[in-house]
């Protein structure tokens, strides 16, 4: 059993008493699920049925029926150990979001259909924020992580070898790309979303070495690195050193200012790398002289689109994710009718957050999500080293701002990477709390 000051470092709120205990094999098995359904819950798609070319405004059933079962039993389970727990959540970056989510709702082109993605969402965010309240030690907390991931990652080597044409790409995929066919997806719909958990079994790995079990973690490291490579995924490849090297340097930079110039800087330049090459000339001239396709898989006629879209509703936005996969984007009439829009999402959070919420509430996301986690690795390191946990939220927080220059990651509730980034953005919160509560 770890010691206090680890259970502390995972249950921030110690000056509250629980009001009743859970049992470890209850803690495990609530935490362990809720983590497998968060990285992926939809197994062995296949990518040859043409439905997937339709609108996706009625949403998954199985989703619903699965976040909705998890809610109430996690809801629960914070109801028997304390909601107070969950009270340093409560910071105003986190209302802010929070607020402007429910204002543009209300202005949204669908509003029912935003409520229902935001429950989603909502949901979601319980679920990452509830596993870190739930477990009862850190080395608990290491091992249930490694046990997901490999409930995870062993059907997925087994379905590579087994059932390929349900694990691999193919040319038969209605939404193929001849360039993925061959490429390992596993359980996953796709090969990009492969990648990402992959790169978090990786993150996670590093975790479980440092503060549980150096066998189990390595092993999941080696798993998790081959099944990387089986799925070429691009922005997956790309991101994994700088996260490890900047995160590193990190430990060696104390700092606020170094610590913000380096992980702030490769965020800026993601970003510039991403969106500059289709918006900003002398970015483009550059990239291309250097790369042959700036954008990772071709994504400037989405992000063209999407921004259009945006200067039409600037300050409301669409609506929370009432735009993509719509009626009224997939079945458009005119000149603006295009392969984009039938894409399942802009290939770009930020980009996406405006189209959705608009300018006013990107700026709130950035408060929340960049500028005061920020501030709360710097409360809990105070000038000191960093110890495993807070190494996994800072990692975890990194990878999926990074990605967020490609991938749609930061308020898409039924996504793996969103999902371990709120858990990290709250592990931050409630250990920044935790230490403010015990000086």
């Amino acid at each position: 059993m770890s010691s206090a000051a680890e259970i502390d470092a995972l249950e921030p709120a110690a000056a509250a008493q629980p009001a009743r205990d859970l049992a470890d094999w209850a803690r495990v098995l609530l935490n362990g699920v809720t983590l497998v359904v968060l990285w992926n819950h939809v197994w062995f798609s296949d990518l040859s049925d043409r439905s997937l070319l339709d609108a996706a405004e009625d949403g998954s059933l199985l989703t619903q029926l699965l976040f909705i079962g998890l809610g109430l039993a996690m809801a629960a389970a914070l109801r028997r150990l304390g909601l107070e727990r969950l009270r340093p959540l409560a910071s105003w970056p986190l209302l802010a979001v929070a607020t402007w989510l429910a204002i543009t709702i209300f202005t949204s082109v669908e509003p029912l259909l935003s409520i229902r993605r935001a429950i989603l969402l909502v949901i979601a965010a319980m679920l990452s924020a509830g596993i870190l309240v739930v477990a009862r030690s850190a080395r608990q907390f290491a091992l249930t992580l490694a046990g997901a991931a490999l409930v995870i990652l062993i059907p997925s080597f087994l379905a590579v070898a087994l059932v390929p044409h349900l694990a691999v790409h193919s040319p038969f995929d209605v939404q193929a790309d001849p360039s993925h066919t061959g490429l390992w997806r596993g359980v996953f719909p796709f090969k990009n979303e492969a990648g990402a958990v992959m790169v978090i079994f990786i993150i996670i790995g590093l975790y479980v070495a440092a503060s549980a079990s150096r066998l189990y973690g390595w092993a999941l490291i080696l798993l998790a690195a081959t099944f990387l490579v089986g799925t070429n995924s691009k922005t997956a490849l790309a991101t994994l050193p700088v996260i490890f090297v900047v995160t590193t340097l990190c430990r060696v930079f104390r700092g606020t200012v170094l610590r913000a110039i380096l992980l702030l800087g490769p965020v800026i330049g993601f970003a510039v790398i991403s969106v500059g090459s289709v918006f900003i000339p002398a970015v483009k001239d550059l990239l291309d002289s250097v790369l042959s396709d700036a954008s990772f898989t071709g994504r400037s006629e989405i992000w063209e689109f999407a921004m259009e879209n945006i200067l039409a509703r600037p300050l409301q936005g669409w609506g929370y994710g009432a735009f993509w996969l719509t009626e009224r984007t997939m079945y458009a009439t005119g000149e603006t009718q295009t392969w984009v829009n039938t894409a399942r999402h802009g290939h770009n959070a930020y980009i996406d957050v405006a189209l959705m919420l608009g300018v006013p509430g990107l700026g709130v996301i950035l408060l929340a999500y960049l500028i005061a986690p920020l501030r709360d690795l710097q409360r809990i390191t105070d000038g000191h080293g960093i110890d495993p946990a807070t190494m996994l939220f800072l990692r975890l927080w990194f990878f999926a701002l990074i990605s967020a220059s490609f991938e749609s990651v930061l308020l898409n509730g039924n996504n793996a990477t969103c999902c371990m980034f709120m858990m990290a953005v709250f592990g931050l919160r409630l250990r920044a709390s935790h230490r403010m509560i015990a000086a």
